[in-house]
C-alpha cells in the first residue's frame, strides 16, 4: 500500500484557522475575517488527481478517502 493511500483530501480532524490543510488532490485554507466572516480556499491539484486516476488501487483509495472523509465529518459534529 502507498504512503498517499487514502490521502486524496486533508485530514479535517488536523483543521486549524489560518493553516492550510493539504490532501494529495485537494487543499483548503480557512480564514477568519471577525466574528462570523470567513475567507475559504479550496486548490486542486489537477496533475496529482491524474497521477492517482492512473494508480491500480485509485478505486480503493478513492472509497477509502470518501468513507474516512464522510467520518471526519461524523466526528465533528459530535
Amino acid at each position: 500500500m502507498k504512503p498517499c493511500f487514502g490521502a486524496i483530501y486533508p485530514d479535517i480532524e488536523k483543521f486549524q484557522f489560518g493553516k492550510p490543510l493539504n490532501g494529495k488532490v485537494f487543499q483548503i485554507t480557512v480564514n477568519t475575517l471577525g466574528p462570523g466572516n470567513r475567507q475559504r480556499d479550496m486548490q486542486i491539484d489537477v496533475n496529482a488527481w491524474e497521477e492517482c486516476r492512473r494508480c491500480d488501487d485509485f478505486q480503493n483509495c478513492l472509497d477509502f478517502s470518501n468513507a474516512k472523509l464522510q467520518m471526519q465529518r461524523v466526528l465533528t459534529s459530535l
